[in-house]
């Protein structure tokens, strides 16, 4: 048996040998359980390690995911012990509006990337992506290119550093539909090289997100009651198809979600507005049911005060008599109504919108 190889220094400089080695680790990786005691001995020979074909299988079986066959092979020079590897995850994409938090807008994008639905992300800007590769080899030049990727529209741009075998450095662009999104998988980079990418990246997408998790965001779901589940097809379209349609504005919808402020209670004549505490803006819209005739009215916030801005002339102005008759007849309301809420309170003058 030879000698275990302790000058990894030496021994990663010898391309014919780590060439052999990556081969050997190929071919293991497709006899699965069936390894040969040929590639067994071989690898031993090599690495001086005299492990038996399990440790072997092991470690072959980690070829191509999670580990590239450079780390593999940098494991069995090491005793087993892969390579420190540093990943960084950035998703860019462009859109004008957007109410969504950024994770649940790319976790929007991957649900729709595994149904295959690109029709809905059509609200995302396009983004030609060749400037931004033309420009990424010349931040990283001398970088090797990988030309199998160009292949394929699915990854857009990778290209590596490998100087240090097992330790390389390499940044792959995935495309998201046309382009609409891209997820960049950064691997063993400075955060200097980082900030290279990201400063490039801002020049073409106007949202970047580097802290996304997918298992966070799945958890976030689930306790948003959406009933997504990563392994449920079903709920997964069904998440999928909110988006898509138009939500239904009734009045148990309001009831639910929005808040209300009733007048002239227990009587035929009762009124109640809704306001949504989070759209409550002059010009936003706003509802009133009317128990006279049974219908829902479409509104618009023609003027509104908030307490929170300046509590003591808000309580000023309650102590006025008929302060919405005026604050009414000064906006050319229709209405107007106070709602107390738990977070704040205010005084809104509404306009009817004609349907």
């Amino acid at each position: 048996m030879a000698n275990k190889t302790t000058d990894w220094g030496k021994v990663s400089k010898d391309k014919e040998l780590l060439s052999r080695a990556e081969a050997l680790v190929k071919q293991g990786a497709a006899q699965g359980d069936s390894l040969s005691q040929e590639i067994c001995d071989e690898l031993n020979s090599m690495t001086g390690n005299g492990w038996k074909t399990d440790r072997y299988k092991e470690l072959c079986f980690t070829y191509d995911w999670p580990w590239t066959v450079q780390e593999v092979v940098y494991a069995l020079f090491h005793n087993g012990e892969y390579p420190d590897k540093k990943e960084d995850e950035i998703h860019a994409w462009s859109i004008e509006n957007s109410t969504e938090s950024d994770w649940d807008v790319i976790t929007f994008f991957h649900l729709c990337t595994y149904q295959h639905e690109p029709e809905k992300t059509s609200t995302f800007d396009q983004v030609d992506v060749k400037p931004l590769n033309d420009e990424l080899l010349s931040a990283f030049a001398g970088w090797e290119i990988e030309d199998d990727w160009s292949a394929t529209d699915f990854c857009t741009f990778c290209c590596t550093n490998k100087e240090n075998y097992g330790l390389e450095k390499a940044l792959k662009i995935y495309n998201g539909y046309d382009h609409r999104m891209l997820h960049c998988r950064l691997f063993n980079f400075t955060e200097q090289e980082k900030e290279t990418v990201l400063k490039l990246l801002k020049k073409y997408y106007n949202h970047i997100c580097t802290d996304y998790d997918m298992e966070k965001a799945v958890k976030q779901s689930q306790s948003n009651d959406t009933g997504f589940d990563a392994d449920d097809m079903s709920a997964i379209m069904n998440l999928l198809s909110a988006y898509d349609e138009p939500q239904v504005i009734n009045r148990d919808y309001l009831e639910q979600n929005w808040e209300v402020s009733s007048y002239d209670e227990d009587t035929d004549e009762q009124l109640d507005f809704y306001i949504d505490e989070q759209n409550n803006h002059t010009g936003d819209t706003a509802y009133l049911f009317s128990h006279e005739d049974g219908e829902l009215h479409l509104l618009q916030i023609a003027h509104i005060i908030t307490r929170s801005s300046d509590a003591a002339a808000y309580d000023k102005l309650l102590a006025e008599d008929d302060v919405l008759c005026r604050l009414e007849d000064e906006h050319s309301a229709d209405y107007g109504a106070e709602f107390i809420t738990n977070n704040d309170c205010y005084l809104v003058c509404f306009k009817e919108v004609s349907s």
